[in-house]
């Protein structure tokens, strides 16, 4: 039994979970790494270490050594970088076996400096334990450690922790930049005999290949693994962390984000894989230049397809009115609790999506079938105007320039209705906060303001911190000289927000 929607990569989620479960690739990540994701990646792989059939030990050594990774790509990923090579973001995966972990990280570098960490890295492997403990020493006390913490002294720890060799690889990215691979075994047992050496391990080469799919597809965000609520509220701090600089958009990937993993948590089947008796499922993200998709995969009960396909081809085929309709009567039917899969999740993802979403049934055996559900958000591109209001008796003079950045706000706003005048306003900034210009100023030059005012203000405020998170921005306060009270009030503004608020006396 085999039914679909039109779906080009319907496959895509089970034959990427299916491979990820086969080599047991617990986690991957792909993105630009901050310190702030780095803790919500170690607490979501520490999570899964801690519910794991795996040794103490074993499980401080793999703790130790993926905070050495993230902290390596952390310090040493290239900031600045061209439009061409923010498609090689840095990686992170997490890969377990029957005999040891393997924590595998990727990052662009320097052509140049390929010469220099073969060097270190073949130098490393060459020492026994004593002499790399000797060796570590050495390098703490020529105090050679760079201004990003450098100088091997990482490497040469995860080598001491793991108890094995380091494996790496350089991939040509231009003539230029290299994508270098770190690999990391720590194996459950420090037995020689028993522990097979990362050197004969053809892990390194599925890392390789996963992440040339990862790629390829664009994929930014990806776990397979058992789903609980810990890892749903784990991947979302995730991609918060990393959607920077916009506001809408934000909020969307966000809002999609708990439906999609709320679906999953909530409904998918147990089932048991490699012994293991759980909540398997997928989630991942991927980015194109005109849309956002959000997949997931998780295994469901044969016999409930034919009803939950009428349901999910009923919910596509209703337009944003009939939709908000079906929505209203089925958050007040108190009567039908049968299927757990009718529920408000998927009317809302489709509600906040504005596209319908694709799906496909992949049939595992006579029990139960692969369920994916993708959906999709549209980036905006249009352009936006520029934006002017003349100055009233009881309102101010505003004018926004999208392509110079700049904004201003002067006179007096004192209207009768505050959220009816400021309402195209908060509208224009929220569309530019999706694109914003490198450098923007901001000038507020006004001689009174009623509360009704200051609330919508605050509410600009607000707009302008998300903005501020990737981009310069600067808001000019100017006042009267003399004028205390609105002195204080970018005061005021100066101490309830993040943004950089200059107070200018006239």
């Amino acid at each position: 039994m085999k039914a679909s929607s039109e779906n080009k990569q319907k496959n895509l989620a089970y034959d990427l979970f299916n491979e990820m479960q086969k080599n047991n690739l617990e986690y991957t990540y792909r993105g630009n790494f901050s310190s702030k994701i780095s803790d919500t990646i170690l607490t979501l792989a520490e999570n899964n270490l801690n519910n794991a059939d795996t040794p103490l030990k074993t499980r401080k050594r793999v703790y130790f050594i993926m905070v050495e990774g993230l902290q390596n790509v952390t310090r040493h990923q290239i900031e600045s970088i061209s439009d061409d090579l923010k498609k090689y973001p840095s990686l992170f995966v997490v890969q377990r076996k029957s005999h040891g972990y393997f924590i595998t990280t990727g990052n662009l570098i320097k052509t140049e400096e390929k010469e220099n960490i073969t060097k270190l890295i073949t130098k490393i492997n060459s020492l026994n334990p004593t002499e790399l403990k000797k060796f570590s020493l050495e390098i703490l006390d020529s105090g050679e450690i760079s201004s990003k913490g450098g100088a091997g002294l990482g490497l040469v720890e995860m080598a001491r922790r793991s108890k094995n060799k380091l494996l790496f690889d350089f991939i040509k990215v231009d003539d230029k930049h290299l994508f270098f691979y770190m690999h990391t075994k720590i194996p459950h047992t420090d037995n020689a005999t028993e522990s097979k050496t990362v050197t004969e391990d053809n892990s390194l080469e599925t890392i390789k290949d996963l992440h040339q799919v990862l790629e390829n597809q664009n994929i930014i965000l990806n776990f397979s693994g058992n789903f609980t609520q810990d890892t749903l509220i784990n991947l979302l701090s995730i991609i918060e962390k990393q959607l920077q600089g916009t506001v809408i958009l934000k909020m969307k990937v966000f809002n999609l984000m708990v439906e999609m993993l709320q679906n999953v948590v909530k409904h998918a089947e147990n089932y048991k894989r490699n012994d293991v008796v759980g909540k398997h499922a997928i989630f991942y993200i991927s980015e194109s230049d005109n849309d956002i998709k959000f997949t997931t995969g998780n295994y469901i009960k044969n016999e409930i397809i034919d009803k939950f396909k009428s349901k999910l081809d009923t919910i596509n085929s209703l337009d944003k009115d009939k939709l908000a309709d079906y929505y209203n009567k089925s958050l007040f039917n108190f009567e039908d609790n049968t299927d757990v899969h009718t529920g408000l999740g998927l009317i809302d993802i489709k509600m906040k999506s504005k596209n319908s979403f694709k799906y496909d049934f992949y049939k595992i055996d006579d029990d139960y079938s692969f369920f994916s559900l993708q959906t999709i958000i549209t980036k905006m591109k249009t352009e936006i105007s520029k934006f002017t209001s003349k100055a009233e008796a009881d309102t101010p003079e505003v004018i926004l320039d999208a392509e110079t950045g700049k904004m201003s706000f002067i006179g007096r706003s004192i209207p009768e209705n505050a959220v009816t005048f400021f309402k195209p306003i908060h509208e224009w900034v929220n569309n530019y906060a999706q694109s914003p210009i490198e450098n923007t100023e901001i000038t507020f030059k006004l001689d009174y303001y009623n509360t009704a005012s200051d609330k919508q203000i605050a509410k600009l405020m607000l707009a302008f911190e998300n903005i501020s998170e990737n981009n310069k921005l600067v808001i000019k306060w100017k006042y009267i000289k003399g004028d205390y009270e609105m002195m204080n009030d970018g005061t005021k503004y100066q101490e309830l927000t993040s943004l950089n608020i200059k107070l200018i006396e006239e």
